[in-house]
This record gives structure tokens, sequence and C-alpha cells, in this order.
């Protein structure tokens, strides 16, 4: 998750040393049973702030993160899990 956390202290909010924090991009890998996807978003703000080709340029980089993340996740839910048989439904 990528997120911006200042150092100075949040006006509004929780009060006083409490650091503001925006969540820019969010990563978000789902298990269900055996089959695991994976998907992200970005703050909307932050979408409307990009050229159409800035938009591209990062659809195109996250695309690629979160299919690298979910498979690594794939592999090491497989590893861990001893590669057990499916249930199957047949």
């Amino acid at each position: 998750m990528a997120e911006r956390t200042s150092g100075q202290p949040t006006r509004m909010g929780t009060g006083e040393g409490t650091p503001s924090t925006i969540q820019l991009i969010h990563v978000l890998i789902v298990r269900e049973g055996e089959l695991v996807s994976s998907k992200w978003g970005i703050h909307p703000q932050l979408k409307r702030d990009l050229s159409p080709s800035e938009w591209k340029e990062l659809n195109d980089h996250m695309n690629r993160v979160t299919d690298i993340v979910g498979a690594k996740f794939a592999e090491q839910l497989s590893s861990t899990e001893g590669n057990t048989p499916a249930e199957g439904t047949a």
C-alpha cells in the first residue's frame, strides 16, 4: 500500500502529534478456496490529476505488480499447504 505520511501534526482529526495519512494506491490479494485474485485501486483525486498517458503507464505497471504479487501469494499458499488435492464438486 502506497501511503504519504507527513511528519507534521494534523490540524483536523484525532489530535496533536497524529500524522496525516493519505492512501494513494491500494493492492488487495484475495483467496477464495483455491482461487487467488489480485486487484488494485487508486485515490480518485490522483486519478483525476494524471494525464491519459500517465494513467495508461500507471495502469500497465500496477497490473504487472498485481500479477507478480498474486502469483507469489498463490505460490506461497501452494508450498505451505503441501499441494493438497483440490476439493472437487464432480
